[in-house]
């Protein structure tokens, strides 16, 4: 069995859609909860790793000096050693909380301790620089077509979707914005990151030095040292990290006039020759490593879900055994408070059961499933019908159907009354519909899963509000409703107590 560290900031504050059905308990997603923590120094050890507790204890927040936060981060992006401080890179801003790449997810990151939100910009038709991860409309707002065909009137009359989009997420109220909109948005506040701006990049400097904010902005290419030396020559306060990956690793240190204030260096594998010690050691000479941890494939296995399990097995063994002093994450809250020492444990009178230890009671007394292989491979348990998953380092239950059912035993220490609830993520809508049965009694009210955007995205939704429990163990099955649509991921449950 495994617990995640980080509790409250660990799960998604997506606003979803509430579902409308009779008798069914609308799902409803838990706000950010300030947890309570106690002030320490996390420390971990990895065997695997090979690291000494003290050499995982998580870099230090950048001290406090100039006045405006931006110049205290501008300051510590100077700092290239292995003693730098741990900047945070939020990506795509804080989509978890709004809709990526809109003003809120910018705002917000800021709010949840991110040092620098990266950004995605793309070109309109009549020239404008507007924020869009993708060249098109689809995935992101209620709109179809590319950037480029739209002109920024077109654009603007486009309502963004929730979190990461997708044709089955909700619409906002939130519109494109420019990047001048972001900029003023974070002004005095944070650093941005540029990216996928490259080739616009003349214009993101008009707009920047029109601004007066050239020193907010870190572009950032994986173009060909001498193109990048040539822009970077005609202004010395131009900001800028290069991207690395197997196909331009030489380019490590070799920047003769204009080093790059970080090497974001992207690796699959420990084997890749931009991650070789000998390779960090060079980028550190001039420029700090920046490492991304969304999911899989950008740091090898380093990913936040891993992180929140235990920071040994991501951000702290990049920062220890790498070198990494910057992060791009997906949870900038769980890694600002792993960043301040804080290590979080489930709420005092609270309960979690990760989902993949359910019942070794067996088919069909601890589990029901439609198959019976798992379907998720060796991940877990591979040898019993229950379908578990690798989301992006979280084992999750997943390729859930309807008229399946799974139990799980539960210790609850002091009694009272409980929410409860389920981090899960799905991109469907309607994604599901559940119920839970407690202590062999009859299932209780249905509640529907919301679509949180994307299988990556997890989310907290209730599926009881209030459940009166003793102290003792108690038993609960998760009852899949034969007759509806399900395809979702279970991470863990949690019981809250509430009184």
């Amino acid at each position: 069995m495994h617990t995640k560290w980080w509790t409250a900031l660990a799960v998604a504050a997506v606003v979803l859609p509430a579902q409308t059905a009779s008798a069914a308990v609308s799902p409803v997603v838990s706000p950010v909860v300030s947890p309570v923590v106690s002030p320490v120094a996390f420390s971990v050890a990895s065997p695997a790793a090979g690291l000494s507790p003290a050499a995982m204890t998580a870099p230090q927040h950048p001290g406090h000096g100039p006045a405006r936060p931006v110049d205290r981060i501008r300051e510590q992006l100077l700092r290239h050693d292995r003693k730098a401080g741990l900047l945070i890179v939020s990506h795509r801003g804080d989509w978890r909380g709004s809709a990526e790449n809109s003003l809120p997810a910018v705002e917000g990151a800021v709010n949840l301790g991110a040092d620098v939100v990266e950004i995605d910009v793309q070109r309109t038709k009549d020239g404008q620089l507007v924020l869009m991860h993708d060249t098109t409309v689809d995935r992101t707002t209620d709109g179809t077509g590319k950037v480029a065909d739209l002109t920024l009137d077109q654009i603007k009359a486009l309502k963004l979707r929730i979190g990461l989009g997708g044709a089955q997420a909700r619409t906002t109220d939130l519109r494109v914005p420019t990047l001048e909109e972001a900029l003023v948005a974070v002004k005095g506040r944070a650093l941005v990151n540029l990216d996928k701006a490259w080739q616009y990049r003349d214009e993101a400097y008009a707009v920047l030095t029109r601004l007066g904010m050239l020193d907010h902005a870190l572009f950032k290419s994986s173009a060909p040292i001498a193109e990048v030396e040539q822009f970077l020559a005609q202004d010395p306060g131009i900001l800028y990290a290069h991207v690395v990956d197997d196909a331009n690793a030489a380019s490590v240190g070799a920047f003769t006039q204009h080093p790059p204030l970080a090497y974001e260096i992207n690796f699959d594998r420990l084997t890749d020759p931009q991650i070789q010690p000998a390779a960090v050691e060079t980028a550190l000479r001039t420029s700090r490593v920046w490492a991304n941890t969304m999911t899989y494939g950008y740091a090898a296995g380093y990913t936040d879900e891993r992180s929140l399990i235990d920071p040994a097995l991501g951000w702290a063994t990049l920062a220890a055994r790498h070198g990494v002093s910057m992060i791009q994450t997906d949870d900038p809250a769980a890694l600002d408070a792993w960043r301040e020492g804080h290590r979080d444990t489930v709420p005092a009178g609270s309960v979690r059961v990760q989902a993949e230890d359910y019942s070794l009671d067996g088919k069909d007394v601890g589990y029901h499933d439609l198959e019976d292989d798992n379907k998720g491979g060796t991940v877990a348990r591979p040898y019993e019908g229950v379908d578990l998953c690798d989301q992006a380092g979280a084992i999750v239950v997943c390729w859930i159907r309807a008229g399946e059912w799974v139990k799980y035993t539960v210790d609850v220490q002091r009694p009272g009354t409980y929410e409860v609830r389920a981090r899960v993520s799905t991109p469907y809508d309607p994604a599901g519909r559940v119920s839970l049965a407690w202590d062999g009694g009859a299932a209780g009210a249905p509640a529907d899963i919301a679509n949180t955007t994307s299988h990556n995205a997890f989310a907290t939704q209730v599926l009881e509000p209030a459940r009166r429990l003793d102290r003792g163990t108690h038993t609960f099955v998760l009852r899949t409703d034969p007759d509806a649509y399900q395809n979702f991921n279970i991470d863990y449950f949690e019981l809250v107590r509430v009184r």
